[in-house]
C-alpha cells in the first residue's frame, strides 16, 4: 500500500493540470500565430519568382519575335489567341511553347477557388470572353509603332504585366485609359512587369500607379493618337 500510494503521487507529479495545458495550449497557438504569416510571406515571395521568370520568358519569346519578323512586335491584338480561348493560336505562343508561362500561381490559384477578383468598370475596348487561363495582358500602346527600332526608350516603355483582370476577359491587352486592366500587387503587395527592353521589374501599388501616368510608360514614341485622331495620352506625363 505505501508503494502504490508512492507512486500514484509521483504520476499525479507527472501529469499537466488544466491550467498548465491550457497555458501550453496558449503558446502554441501564439506561436503559431507568429510564424504562419512569416511561413506565408515565404510561400507567396515563391510565387513571385515563378511569375517573374514567366514574365522574363514571355519577354525573350517577344524579343526572338521580333528577330523573325524584321523588327516587329506581334499585334496586343493576336498575341494571346486567334482563337478566343486557345493560347495555342496566339502569334506567341510557338516561341513561348507552354501555357504554364502565361498564368502567374497565384492568380492560378485564384482562379481555381472561384476567388472573386473585383475590378473597376473597363474604360477602354473590350475583347474576347472566356474562361481566362492566362495572367498577363500586353501594352496596347504599342500598336502605335511595332517598329522597335523606333522606339525612344525601351527601359521605360511597358510590354507585358500582370494585369487584374475578371476570370472572363480574354483581351490580352492593358492600356492607358483602361481603368480595369492595372497592375495586380498579388506578390506580397507588388506585381510584375516585363518592358520592351526586356527586363522584368516588380512595383507596389505606388510605383505602379506613378509609372502608369507616364506618357513614355505606354507609348514608345511620341505617337499618341487613336481611332479618329482622339490623344490617348489625355492626362499623362
Amino acid at each position: 500500500m505505501i508503494h502504490y500510494a508512492i507512486c500514484r503521487r509521483r504520476l499525479y507529479r507527472l501529469a499537466f493540470t488544466l491550467i498548465e495545458l491550457l497555458v501550453v495550449i496558449a503558446i502554441i497557438a501564439i506561436l503559431a500565430g507568429l510564424l504562419l504569416p512569416g511561413l506565408a510571406k515565404a510561400k507567396e515571395s515563391a510565387r513571385g519568382t515563378i511569375c517573374t521568370s514567366n514574365l522574363k520568358q514571355m519577354g525573350i519569346a517577344a524579343q526572338l519575335y521580333v528577330n523573325d519578323y524584321q523588327g516587329h512586335l506581334p499585334s496586343f491584338r493576336d498575341w494571346l489567341c486567334v482563337k478566343t480561348g486557345d493560347l495555342t493560336t496566339g502569334k506567341l505562343y510557338p516561341l513561348v511553347g507552354s501555357k504554364k508561362v502565361y498564368l502567374c500561381p497565384t492568380d492560378q490559384a485564384d482562379i481555381a477557388a472561384h476567388k472573386k477578383i473585383v475590378v473597376p468598370p473597363t474604360g477602354g475596348p473590350q475583347g474576347g470572353i472566356a474562361r481566362r487561363d492566362y495572367s498577363y495582358a500586353m501594352n496596347c500602346g504599342l500598336c502605335h509603332e511595332e517598329e522597335t527600332t523606333t522606339f525612344i526608350a525601351p527601359a521605360q516603355t511597358l510590354l507585358f504585366m500582370e494585369a487584374l483582370m475578371a476570370t472572363n476577359d480574354y483581351s490580352g491587352q492593358v492600356g492607358p485609359t483602361f481603368g480595369d486592366r492595372t497592375l495586380s500587387i498579388r506578390h506580397n503587395q507588388r506585381g510584375n512587369i516585363v518592358l520592351t527592353d526586356g527586363h522584368v521589374e516588380r512595383l507596389n501599388h505606388a510605383e505602379s500607379l506613378a509609372a502608369e501616368k507616364k506618357k513614355r510608360f505606354w507609348f514608345p514614341t511620341d505617337n499618341t493618337s487613336g481611332l479618329n485622331g482622339m490623344n490617348l495620352a489625355t492626362g499623362l506625363q
